[in-house]
């Protein structure tokens, strides 16, 4: 979501102004399209979803103890404040582990605070991890965390809510087009280290909620963001854009 910052010096209205079409990750991108763009221009903004591969995901041994994160690990994700909603869970669940999944700038720091707060055998550092690596995690934790100030519509929820993962995620961005509160997962505030704190300790602390939140989020996945589909979809937008309406082609040489 970061082009949202600085429109005018991606220039967003012009780019908008000359495309035939434009493909919109979610309506919360198609929105601040709008907002900077000419209302002539409404009708070419798409909504074109991201999606995964579903059969790519499946559900392994799970035992209510173990939650993933899996993200760059920059500012913009939350990882502090999910480290301070992490700490004050282990009180009531001494059991808990967490695995960060991804690596970035604000590694270091995250490393020397896991260990300054006595966390360093609950956390685990995975890194980097390929697609099917992911995949293989996913399988085996029990709840997806996503803290962060700012989204689209995250790619990571999708592939952990097609494995059958409770996710729960802040309610910033297109992420309440993906994640129903209640139903597939739990939506609370950015920033907000005791809600994030509250929900943890409800979604881990209920079996039943974790199978049924799983359930509807591996549905919500086959019927609205499968990558064969979304494909279909944008591979339609280009033929019908190659040519418009009472304009020519250019003439090419032989």
């Amino acid at each position: 979501p970061d082009i949202f910052f600085a429109p005018e010096h991606w220039r967003l209205d012009e780019k908008i102004a000359r495309a035939r079409f434009v493909a919109c990750i979610s309506e919360f991108s198609r929105s601040q399209a709008m907002f900077w763009s000419d209302r002539g221009h409404w009708p070419k903004l798409k909504i074109i979803h991201c999606g995964v591969e579903p059969e790519r995901y499946t559900t392994g041994a799970r035992d209510g103890t173990r939650l993933i994160f899996v993200g760059r690990l920059d500012a913009v994700k939350g990882v502090p404040v999910l480290l301070d909603a992490f700490a004050e869970a282990r009180g009531a669940l001494p059991g808990l582990s967490l695995t960060l999944v991804g690596d970035g700038p604000d590694r270091a720091a995250l490393e020397a605070e896991v260990t300054a707060r006595g966390l360093a055998g609950a956390v685990i550092f995975a890194g980097y991890r390929s697609q099917a690596e992911v995949a293989a995690l996913l399988a085996e934790h029990d709840a997806l965390v996503l803290p962060s100030f700012a989204e689209g519509v995250p790619v990571v929820l999708m592939e952990a809510m097609a494995a059958r993962l409770p996710v729960i995620a802040t309610a910033v961005g297109g992420v309440g087009e993906l994640v129903e509160h209640g139903v597939s997962g739990l939506m609370v505030p950015p920033g907000d280290g005791a809600a994030l704190r509250a929900a943890i300790l409800q979604v881990l602390g209920d079996g039943a909620l974790r199978t049924r939140m799983g359930k509807a989020g591996r549905a919500v996945v086959e019927t609205q963001f499968t990558a064969t589909t979304e494909a279909a979809r944008l591979a339609r937008l280009f033929r019908a854009g190659a040519e418009l309406p009472g304009e020519k082609r250019p003439e090419t040489s032989s």
